[in-house]
């Protein structure tokens, strides 16, 4: 390698001595968490119960913690001034959404401007966040995945710990008997269940395919533990989710061609049963699909959310903001909020579409979509070039499988509160950043590896 690359391999024998010290890992491991479950996991502790933790006057304490995290990134990105301008430069696709979201303020309606005011210092502070964890990744040569799948095991453990001290605090107040643990709703809970699900199968097969030991034990463990938590949270997207993980599992592990075709039917099949799980889609007409609203205790429009999107759609085009949209935070709302009359003929206060592209078609329009859907295209396209075997290739796949599948039914695309949106955006860097490409990254650990075996 030396004879071929020798400037490679100098770059290689420099990073090698470039160690992260306890202060790093702390704030790497802090950020992800406060990026996770937000301030709120502090307040639980404490005892409190309250969904919304305004009503209890203590807004200005969420803020401060968040606040603190933002100045520590910009601290991050501050000592790393080189590093951060060629970041920011780089991600070119990712700056022009946030043009593109910032400028959609404008679109927003008088009365729901300081909400769109809000959301717009969100994005700046979780894209602050993101880019100094970025800087740290690359820095010292930390495998993200490697760090995600440590902080999910750390918030379990803590999770369980919540469900024993504060058991009856941690159900939702709203939606009576579905548990909601240190998160701000049961559906929430769910998504980080999958998510730790996903991230134990990728890193459990990265391992076989480095012919390691596996602690099965601990594996097993966390993954019960998961699951139980989907379990009582009562969220049957996420089961299902759990189902086509692990068929993405043994896709992967599986060796004969014919079993990978049996798996890529049930795949479909699967994709299918989900997709007409209703009779009162008006897009699809599948209404002698054999299924009861007692399968999984859920109705057959997947628990309203139909009417719902197609509610939407029909707002969207009655008041011809097809185009260009709402504006960020343009939509839902209260009084006044253009989604206030579908609240209404629904008897309750949805907050959202229930789907992430429907939700990206009310704030940016058409304009958003074909950009979102752009970017989506050269992040796949990419991630499809990528052969490599490193732990952060095989997380990007079931990630990204489990971001899309997500947003059918729920909405994370580019919401700032949404730690799944954020992960995205930091997968999304890693792909997009030519400076970032994981090829190269793997080369980088894999020559530290040998030179320090």
């Amino acid at each position: 390698m030396r004879s071929v690359y020798p400037k490679r391999d100098f770059f290689l024998r420099q990073k090698k001595s470039t160690k992260p010290n306890l202060s790093v890992l702390l704030l790497i491991h802090l950020q992800l968490i406060n990026i996770i479950t937000g301030p709120d996991i502090i307040l639980k502790f404490l005892g409190f119960r309250y969904d919304d933790v305004a009503e209890i006057g203590l807004g200005w304490f969420t803020f401060s913690i968040n606040f603190l995290f933002i100045l520590l990134g910009v601290f991050v990105l501050l000592n790393n001034k080189a590093k951060s301008l060629k970041l920011i430069l780089e991600v070119k696709k990712i700056g022009f959404f946030l043009v593109l979201i910032f400028l959609s303020s404008f679109l927003v309606l008088e009365n729901l401007f300081e909400q769109s005011l809000n959301l717009i210092f969100l994005t700046i502070g979780y894209s602050i966040k993101i880019c100094s964890l970025i800087i740290l990744f690359d820095k010292y040569n930390i495998e993200f995945s490697s760090i995600l799948l440590k902080v999910l095991k750390i918030l379990m453990i803590v999770m369980l710990v919540y469900l024993v001290i504060f058991f009856g605090n941690g159900f939702s107040t709203t939606l009576i008997g579905r548990y909601q643990s240190v998160f701000n709703q049961p559906n929430t809970l769910g998504q980080f269940s999958s998510l730790a699900i996903a991230t134990l199968f990728s890193d459990r097969l990265f391992i076989s395919r480095r012919n390691k030991k596996f602690n099965n034990y601990s594996f097993f463990f966390f993954l019960l533990t998961a699951i139980a938590f989907v379990i009582i949270s009562q969220s049957f997207t996420n089961f299902l989710l759990i189902i086509l993980i692990v068929l993405m599992y043994f896709f992967y592990v599986l060796k004969n061609k014919m079993l990978h075709v049996l798996l890529l039917i049930s795949i479909a099949l699967f994709s299918f049963f989900f997709f007409t799980n209703s009779k009162d889609l008006s897009f699809l007409s599948f209404s002698d699909v054999n299924v009861t609203s007692s399968n999984f205790n859920r109705d057959l429009t997947l628990t309203g959310r139909t009417q719902i999107w197609r509610d939407v759609l029909d707002k969207v085009q009655f008041d011809d903001k097809t185009l260009c949209g709402y504006g960020i935070g343009g939509f839902w709302g209260k009084t006044g909020a253009p989604s206030s009359k579908i609240d209404n003929a629904l008897f309750a206060e949805i907050g959202q579409s229930h789907n992430g592209m429907i939700d990206l078609y009310t704030q940016y329009g058409l304009v958003g979509i074909s950009l979102f859907v752009y970017i989506l295209f050269t992040i796949l396209k990419k991630l499809s070039k990528l052969k490599s075997n490193s732990a952060q290739v095989i997380f990007l796949n079931f990630f990204f499988v489990l971001f899309l599948f997500n947003n059918l039914v729920e909405s994370s695309y580019l919401q700032p509160k949404n730690f799944l949106n954020i992960i995205f955006i930091l997968n999304t860097i890693y792909i997009l950043n030519p400076k970032y490409l994981l090829e190269f990254r793997k080369a980088i650990l894999n020559a530290i590896n040998i030179s320090q075996s």
